[in-house]
């Protein structure tokens, strides 16, 4: 059926790969870690999917029906997988993580893990693609995500089946609060000064201003009207120099690193050292797991009260660009679907469910 080199790790069985409404033949399970067969499956996939198409239709198939080879895990993703294994143990369901994906570069991991969960459907709970670049990363409203090979840690993470949010908005939220917890757990000197910025953003309140430490893509999958798949695009700075980080765009904040911050220093010599991604992954995928899995994940309203307590621009003078003109006042608070609640001069409060915001730090608090 497939060409299989006897040492690589492969069981192919018979099954069915759904995507969309129809189904098509082919699928095996895999190590996540046997690239070239891997690879090997998902071509023969391409091949069976166009010709059931073209044979149904008389066309060729337009579905995502393109994949990029992993690469061979390098030693840290390695460890990560082991140690969460490790953590986890034996389970009945897919925990954050139990399977790693990874590119050295890649356009975007969005596109991949979406790819996974067509194919896998629910199978796919708790899949991470992580690629050490991404040649065209991509943040909120379509903007640009820059990165240094190698400096940060850039994946998509697919939540689905028992992993799945309650609703599209509450993603946002959970990405943001494990983001929080993993960085505080990996960088313990940094847990009283990381916060989020509405509505994506983790930032690094330090005494000159916030500085951008990380940004959160959230992309929902519908079938027909109900959820059925959340992909989590994260990508957190870690190790880039100063001459490593994107220029501040108008309005925005001036990016920053976990190792510019201090938080790699190294004891003796006093110079700043590189922060191992392993435990910042781990720590992660676990946070994500404990806001997502049954039995742990907290009720909506105690999610959302959580988040908005995270949130530092409360009170703020902001400037909210809507399709409908600037909107000046401050900012009150947050819905239970996330929109920034804006307090107006002539006593109205607004919601703002998109678009940009900027915020006058100074004001923070409800100062001047």
């Amino acid at each position: 059926m497939v060409g299989l080199a006897q040492e690589q790790r492969l069981s192919v069985v018979s099954r069915r790969q759904f995507v969309g409404e129809e189904q098509y033949p082919l699928i095996a399970t895999f190590d996540c870690y046997s690239v070239r067969s891997f690879y090997t499956i998902r071509q023969e996939i391409t091949r069976k999917m166009g010709q059931a198409e073209t044979a149904r239709t008389g066309a060729k198939s337009r579905k995502s029906c393109t994949f990029r080879p992993p690469s061979d895990p390098p030693g840290w993703i390695a460890r990560a997988q082991a140690t969460l294994s490790a953590l986890e143990g034996p389970r009945s369901r897919h925990h954050v993580g139990n399977c790693i994906e990874f590119h050295h570069s890649v356009p975007s991991t969005m596109p991949i893990a979406r790819g996974i969960f067509d194919g896998r459907g629910g199978r796919a709970a708790g899949t991470v693609v992580i690629a050490d670049h991404q040649t065209a990363g991509r943040g909120r409203l379509d903007r640009g995500w820059e990165d240094t090979s190698g400096r940060g840690l850039l994946g998509s993470y697919i939540l689905c089946g028992e992993l799945l949010p309650e609703h599209p908005s509450l993603a946002v939220m959970l990405a943001g609060l494990a983001l929080v917890r993993a960085i505080g757990e990996s960088c313990p000197d940094l847990e009283n000064c990381v916060r989020l910025k509405w509505p994506n953003d983790v930032i690094a309140v330090e005494v000159e201003g916030p500085v951008k430490l990380a940004g959160i893509l959230v992309e929902s999958i519908f079938h027909g009207r109900e959820l059925s798949g959340v992909i989590l695009g994260i990508g957190i700075n870690v190790n880039q120099r100063q001459e490593e980080l994107p220029p501040v765009r108008g309005g925005g904040l001036t990016p920053s690193s976990l190792m510019l911050l201090g938080h790699g220093v190294d004891p003796p010599s006093g110079d700043s050292s590189p922060i191992k991604r392993e435990h910042l992954l781990v720590a992660l995928c676990r946070a994500l797991d404990d806001l997502c899995a049954p039995g742990s994940r907290p009720a909506a309203s105690a999610l959302h009260a959580d988040w908005q307590g995270a949130l530092f621009g409360m009170g703020a003078v902001v400037t909210a660009h809507t399709a409908d003109g600037p909107i000046r006042g401050r900012a009150v608070g947050t819905s239970s679907q996330g929109a920034l609640r804006v307090g107006t001069g002539g006593g109205e409060t607004l919601e703002i469910h998109s678009g940009v915001v900027d915020f006058d730090w100074a004001t923070v608090g409800g100062k001047r």
